[in-house]
């Protein structure tokens, strides 16, 4: 369930390349989106928490996660 949200989000966020994100599948793949989808949650936490610090990280976090997924995507 993890990952598909994790893919749902990264769809909306990366529209340039929506079309490999709804086709590839495979277990790296997958794990980065997992790993996506907790970050979000979390990043959503902490604003909500007001905690200035986690949050700056985990926009990096999701940033780095999301521009590792259009390499490796786009490099397939």
């Amino acid at each position: 369930m993890s990952r598909e949200c994790g893919r749902r989000k990264l769809m909306l966020r990366l529209p340039d390349i929506r079309h490999l994100l709804a086709t590839m599948t495979n277990e790296t793949l997958g794990e980065m989106f997992e790993t996506y989808d907790l970050a979000v949650d979390a990043l959503e936490r902490f604003r909500i928490q007001s905690e200035d610090k986690l949050v700056r990280e985990y926009e990096q976090l999701c940033y780095e996660i999301e521009q590792e997924v259009v390499v490796y995507c786009t490099r397939r």
